[in-house]
């Protein structure tokens, strides 16, 4: 009877086998290795370069004088920045004025003859045409009415020109522009050409930089301004935006820089050459590091392991730490873009 009865409970678990296979949780086949966990994209590392230059004016002219004479008055001192009027120097007018005297004696004389060959003009076509006159005495009074009015002209060209060059006795430079250097002094001869200062608009900065093929590429990918550092101005360091101005078309093979200029338009607490800027540029990392969440990381008798989102683990060599709770580390079949578990088990 026991044997029949084990019999009967044997048979009847084999049944339960072949009817009824094993049974998994619920899901464990759809599940993918990758989903187990939530996933981190691996980023790529960059450095900091930081780059100095130094501000200068925009323009710079050589203050020169395009007339002859004494100076009688110099307006500004070397630091001060040009009035409306941008009157810089003045220098003695006496013999332009003079000149210009004589000009318009000369052309009221003219404005005589021409009257008076005028009327002599009337009375002889009025004779002529009565046959008591020669056509040619005609011709020749003409003649001499035309030459008068000719030599008039003449005198009206050469009194714009005097007008003109009595205005540059008036020595000016551009509105808003700073004295860099005074050369000349009230009462000194002043020749033609002779260089009396410089002056230079400080009311927009140039900061001059010698980029390297690669930080000239990142700094042509920047969007919207430039920031630009000035440690030491003031009590602390401030921050002011800046543009592009100018980029040199040449390329220096000894120093392999590219020269570029940034303007700086903002008005500082002092608009002066030779304040301190710094350029701050993120470049790719060249050892080919990426940043990767440290949660992601796995430290093991120390050596550092990643777990890829189907499960393979990497060993990588860990460089330190990164920005915002990251490592920098680095192995040969690591990329940016790569997936990675966050906590894998």
């Amino acid at each position: 009877m026991r044997t029949t009865a084990l019999s009967k409970i044997v048979v009847f678990s084999v049944a339960v086998i072949i009817f009824f296979p094993s049974v998994e949780p619920l899901g464990s086949e759809l599940v993918p290795p990758s989903a187990q966990g939530d996933l981190v994209v691996a980023e790529p590392a960059k450095r900091v370069v930081t780059l100095t230059g130094y501000t200068r004016a925009r323009y710079v002219m050589d203050i020169v004088s395009e007339e002859a004479g004494r100076c009688l008055n110099v307006t500004a001192d070397v630091g001060d920045q040009i009035g409306k009027d941008g009157l810089f120097a003045v220098l003695d007018t006496t013999f332009i004025d003079l000149a210009l005297k004589k000009n318009q004696v000369d052309q009221k004389r003219l404005a005589n003859m021409i009257a008076f060959h005028a009327k002599e003009v009337g009375r002889f076509e009025k004779l002529v045409e009565r046959e008591t006159a020669a056509q040619s005495r005609l011709d020749e009074i003409q003649n001499k009415l035309d030459q008068a009015e000719f030599q008039i002209k003449t005198l009206k060209v050469q009194e714009s020109e005097l007008r003109e060059r009595r205005s540059r006795y008036r020595i000016t430079i551009p509105q808003g522009w700073s004295i860099i250097q005074r050369d000349v002094e009230p009462g000194e001869w002043v020749s033609v050409g002779k260089n009396l200062g410089k002056a230079g608009d400080f009311r927009t900065l140039l900061v001059p930089f010698a980029l390297s093929p690669e930080e000239y590429r990142t700094l042509k990918t920047l969007k919207g301004p430039i920031e630009l550092f000035l440690p030491g101005e003031g009590q602390h360091t401030i921050s002011i935006k800046a543009s592009v101005a100018r980029i040199s078309p040449a390329f220096d093979p000894e120093t392999r820089k590219i020269n570029v200029e940034l303007a700086v338009t903002q008005t500082l607490a002092e608009n002066r050459g030779g304040l301190r800027a710094e350029l701050t540029l993120e470049m790719p990392d060249p050892s080919g590091a990426v940043l990767i969440p440290a949660e992601a990381v796995v430290e093991r008798y120390e050596e550092f392991w990643l777990t890829r989102a189907n499960g393979e683990k990497i060993r990588v060599l860990f460089l330190g730490d990164g920005p915002d709770n990251t490592y920098r580390v680095r192995a040969a079949k690591l990329n940016p873009g790569d997936k990675f578990r966050v906590k894998p088990q």
